[in-house]
């Protein structure tokens, strides 16, 4: 017998591993969190907010070459501009600001081809701190 989940269901599905993660980074349970967002990126890659969120529960878990790593991920599977602007962050706190300088760049980018006012305002606040 073969189940099909209608895209609603994904979609509420999706947006409970959000919730979830996020409620367990505000608890402090990192690892849990974790696991959470790769859930969601595993089932949902192209939704940039669970490479934001896994990347997030590294870096406060004190992996940061991880959550480059996962960061880097978004921007190439998710086109993620808010991936962009987060890794760039940590290069930059990595002391590599040329690299940093690109991710800022393809944000701006993506801020461009999709007419995101909200990106383009978080990459001016971006290159105002380089």
């Amino acid at each position: 017998m073969t189940t099909t989940i209608d895209r609603e269901t994904t979609v509420q599905a999706i947006e409970a591993l959000y919730a979830t993660g996020h409620w367990l980074l505000g608890q402090e349970r990192f690892k849990d969190a974790a696991d959470v967002f790769r859930a969601m990126a595993t089932a949902q890659p192209e939704d940039e907010r669970s490479w934001l969120g896994l990347g997030q529960a590294h870096e406060a878990a004190k992996q940061r070459v991880i959550a480059k790593e996962i960061y880097l991920t978004g921007v190439t599977l998710a086109h993620g501009g808010r991936c962009a602007i987060a890794l760039a962050r940590l290069l930059r706190e990595m002391g590599n600001d040329a690299d940093a300088a690109e991710a800022i760049d393809f944000a701006e980018g993506v801020a461009r081809d999709n007419d995101d006012e909200t990106l383009a305002a978080l990459v001016t606040y971006e290159r105002g701190l380089s």
